[in-house]
């Protein structure tokens, strides 16, 4: 049973069938979501969400481990999101979520941005020691690198 509520100024009643969300299917075919290997399950679910399907693109390793990847599907002026959390191992996540936005950079789509739940490198944020590295500023730039169409990069 519904329940009703009256607005003050229509006076018209308002279901809770009204307020509730209804989710659609997207039809837009400009928007993509992608994931690598390191959690499928979480790119499934924000699908499932919206209402799309997750993009299609074969990830394989060959036998010394260099991971290889192609896109399955044309993605030519469309805004893609990459979806990889750099968790263990965290290098051969990182570099599969580099390889992708290479590979979907090649392909030609307008915008493509890195959705990254677990950063595996935010602890490494600033100069603690002398002659250390500031890791996660180097990885950021890397990432803007690979899809970026200048060469200048914000720091």
């Amino acid at each position: 049973m519904a329940t009703v509520a009256t607005t003050t100024a229509e006076k018209k009643p308002i279901t809770d069938e009204k307020l509730e969300r209804k989710q659609r299917g997207r039809v837009d075919e400009k928007f993509k979501i992608f994931s690598g290997t390191a959690n499928e399950p979480l790119a499934d679910e924000v699908c499932r969400f919206l209402g799309m399907q997750r993009g299609q693109a074969q990830i394989t390793r060959f036998a010394d481990g260099e991971c290889y990847v192609q896109l399955q599907e044309n993605v030519r002026g469309c805004d893609v999101f990459v979806m990889q959390p750099t968790c263990r191992p965290v290098d051969e996540h990182l570099i599969e979520l580099l390889l992708m936005m290479d590979a979907l950079k090649r392909a030609s789509a307008r915008r493509i941005t890195a959705v990254i739940p677990y950063f595996g490198y935010a602890r490494q944020d600033r100069k603690d020691k002398p002659r250390v590295p500031i890791t996660s500023k180097l990885v950021r730039r890397r990432c803007w690198w690979t899809t970026s169409r200048n060469w200048r990069c914000p720091t």
